[in-house]
């Protein structure tokens, strides 16, 4: 069930006695931009921390403790051509509670606090909180190089949209943008977060409208245009691949690939393109997994993963640096077999009734459901019901799956090269 509290802000209701649990998701959408990723993300970090009702961390905590044990966290990600604010609450159904009847209103009331009276003070957050949660930010930063398969990750998106600065970025930022950024800067950029962004609300659980509409239409909010988003991200296809080395001294060295795919989340042949991934990459019993780490023993790990909102097929493995070339080959040849159909139907079952499973089991969570019933909302097309994905899933032949590999074009090669220390 979706309301309009105002333009540009949205609830959706999503009831289900499934979980003894209420989920809360806010979600602050804007366009993905180099300039304020850094920002939302610090943001982020900020908001989570404390607030003027909650000033340091213990208080916040012992209110959390205080609504039994609840949950909260707020994170920053990107989608696509979108930058996502996330602020999330999980609490205890009150109605499994005694002498606790209105849980789900003081938990709803504890975000409002949270996102409309932060810790801030003429026109400026507070000077500690901003230094401790910004050094924080840093840290972190400067940290993932030491995780060499993110690292590489991250320079292939660099090699791969060589051309999209705003792509290049991470969902959290960059060390640069976050050297600009004081707690005054900070405090104007969340102002207009909150007067510009799109916002969607998300409840699930036993709930009752009566209760909630009224709690979130009274949020301090006013109807503003909906930001120009246009969520899937489509880049030119470039004639020549793109590869690029480095040598670190690390042990394993990883190999990453960009392929371009031209199907996009719940797109006409999203089904295909998630089996196509499942045989190639996707899933241990796949291809990639099979000839590349079982077989030739050439790799530590090998993956494939899509995104489907940039219109992405990503390969990783960890290999020893020698054997590059080798891998290589091997990750070709396994494309080229299902470009020619040169799989077994066993492999196609088995890929089906593995995504099927693993759809299944996601059901299970809360913060799944919420999450798909967040895209709803941004690709109405999407599917959120159990008998449609297997449907969409079993109807997948393997011609099909042939003429989705045949759409599947390499890019960019990251080569993080490991060498004697």
């Amino acid at each position: 069930m979706r309301k309009t509290l105002a333009d540009g802000i949205y609830l959706n209701l999503i009831p289900t006695k499934q979980f003894k649990t209420i989920r809360v998701v806010i979600r602050f959408i804007a366009p993905l931009e180099r300039a304020t990723a850094t920002q939302r993300s610090l943001l982020a970090s900020i908001l989570e921390a404390n607030s003027a009702d909650y000033p340091t961390q213990a208080d916040l905590a012992a209110k959390l403790q205080e609504m039994y044990g609840a949950s909260f966290n707020i994170g920053a990600f990107k989608e696509g051509n979108a930058h996502i604010l996330s602020v999330e609450l999980n609490l205890v159904n009150d109605r499994y509670l005694h002498g606790e009847p209105h849980l789900l209103k003081t938990g709803i009331d504890f975000l409002r606090r949270i996102l409309f009276h932060p810790h801030a003070l003429e026109g400026a957050f507070d000077a500690t909180t901003f230094n401790r949660e910004r050094d924080n930010m840093a840290n972190y930063l400067r940290s993932i190089v030491d995780d060499k398969q993110s690292y590489a990750a991250i320079q292939l998106d660099k090699l791969y949209f060589d051309a999209d600065s705003d792509q290049q970025v991470t969902g959290y930022g960059s060390l640069d943008d976050l050297a600009q950024i004081d707690p005054a800067s900070l405090w104007d950029y969340y102002q207009h977060l909150l007067a510009h962004d799109r916002i969607e609300i998300s409840v699930l659980g036993d709930i009752d409208e009566a209760e909630v509409v009224p709690d979130f239409a009274a949020f301090p909010l006013e109807a503003r245009p909906l930001p120009d988003v246009k969520l899937f991200y489509q880049q030119p296809l470039v004639p020549d691949v793109q590869e690029q080395t480095k040598k670190q001294e690390i042990v394993q060295s990883k190999l990453d690939l960009a392929y371009q795919i031209e199907d996009y989340f719940y797109g006409p042949h999203y089904y295909e393109l998630l089996v196509t991934n499942g045989m190639f990459g996707g899933n241990p019993l796949s291809l990639l997994f099979a000839n590349v780490r079982e077989k030739a023993s050439l790799a530590y790990y090998a993956s494939s993963n899509i995104d489907a909102f940039r219109g992405l097929m990503t390969v990783q493995c960890g290999i020893d640096a020698q054997n590059k070339e080798q891998v290589l080959a091997i990750i070709k040849d396994q494309l080229h077999d299902l470009q020619t159909g040169h799989f077994a139907a066993a492999l196609l079952q088995q890929t089906q009734a593995d995504l099927i499973n693993h759809y299944n089991s996601a059901l299970d969570s809360p913060r799944y459901l919420t999450s798909q019933a967040f895209y709803k909302t941004l690709v109405p097309e999407a599917v959120i019901d159990a008998h449609t994905f297997e449907k969409g899933i079993l109807q997948v032949t393997a011609q099909q799956v042939q003429e989705r590999a045949q759409t599947i074009r390499l890019q960019a090669i990251y080569f993080l090269e490991g060498e004697a220390n």
